[in-house]
């Protein structure tokens, strides 16, 4: 592939980190936007670039031209999305719009947006099929809604932008090395309780997750890269998703984890998040489970201390 100037927005968050780590071995020229450029510059001289990427500033994104832009703004992190709620559509909105403004006075550049699962029923009582639609009542808006707000406000508007090259990536769950371990999700739970040697407490529900490879994310980007016209979405899943006790026994047999249930009132998990759909118009073929996923990036955390 030739070499692409690639701008990455939220290059300092959990995808950002894992597409600079694959994207440095590459002769891409990237451009790095955060808001943290003293911990995104301390963080990339942990690799060795073919080509010096660039830390920018956002007042200076429309000033270089991009082949494609990536979107990892925002944060998926169910307690900070509470905490901050009455701003998480503002600064989606925000990021979303200067880079549909870019795209409209420059419309051969590739924008990929990073969406979610979540733009479906919020129940998942059942894993997501080809029949089933994006769902939100207006009427019973929550807190907790702001992420999927504004998540499918971004789909609505570039699937109506159709004449530009924008492909919305909906992530269910993703696990790396470089996942935040002060969230507030059941692997970093997990994580923290091996590391501190406390016992994790969990609830009897299994749910039932899908943990995409960061290799098989990267992949997904390359060959959105090759796409010359495309406008869509797509699903991504690893090869297969895994439950919790599974994950559970995992760590329970490799890294001694010990464990309670606990009864919890009021359930709020999603049980089956995870989609049986299969989009390969592009080719796209993952390489790895969910349990191949959690024990790659693992090793990070443990062996490698």
């Amino acid at each position: 592939m030739n070499s692409q100037k690639i701008a990455i927005l939220g290059a300092n968050g959990h995808i950002g980190k894992n597409l600079i780590s694959y994207f440095s071995t590459s002769k891409h020229n990237l451009f790095l936007f955060s808001r943290k450029k003293k911990l995104l510059s301390k963080f990339i001289k942990n690799f060795h670039f073919a080509n010096s990427p660039k830390i920018c500033d956002y007042k200076k994104f429309e000033k270089f031209h991009y082949d494609l832009i990536i979107n990892c703004v925002g944060s998926s992190d169910p307690a900070e999305i509470v905490k901050n709620a009455h701003n998480i559509q503002n600064i989606a909105e925000y990021y979303d719009n200067k880079i549909l403004n870019y795209l409209t006075k420059n419309q051969k550049s590739m924008y990929v947006f990073f969406s979610s699962g979540i733009v479906y029923d919020d129940e998942f009582k059942n894993p997501v099929k080809s029949t089933c639609k994006p769902a939100m009542d207006i009427n019973k808006t929550k807190k907790s809604d702001a992420y999927k707000i504004s998540k499918i406000n971004a789909e609505i508007k570039h699937r109506l932008l159709s004449n530009l090259n924008i492909v919305d990536i909906r992530i269910f769950s993703f696990f790396s090395k470089f996942l935040n371990l002060n969230s507030s999700f059941l692997m970093s739970d997990i994580v923290n309780s091996i590391k501190n040697k406390i016992t994790l407490i969990t609830n009897s529900q299994n749910i039932k997750r899908d943990f995409v490879h960061p290799k098989d994310l990267f992949q997904l980007i390359e060959l959105c890269m090759k796409q010359k016209s495309i406008n869509c979405t797509i699903d991504l899943y690893s090869k297969k998703p895994i439950s919790k006790f599974e994950i559970i026994k995992y760590f329970q047999d490799k890294y001694g984890l010990t464990y309670k249930i606990k009864k919890i009132l009021k359930n709020k998990n999603k049980t089956n998040y995870y989609t049986t759909k299969k989009f390969n118009e592009f080719g796209y073929k993952p390489e790895f489970s969910s349990l191949d996923s959690i024990m790659d990036e693992s090793k990070f955390f443990f062996d490698y201390n």
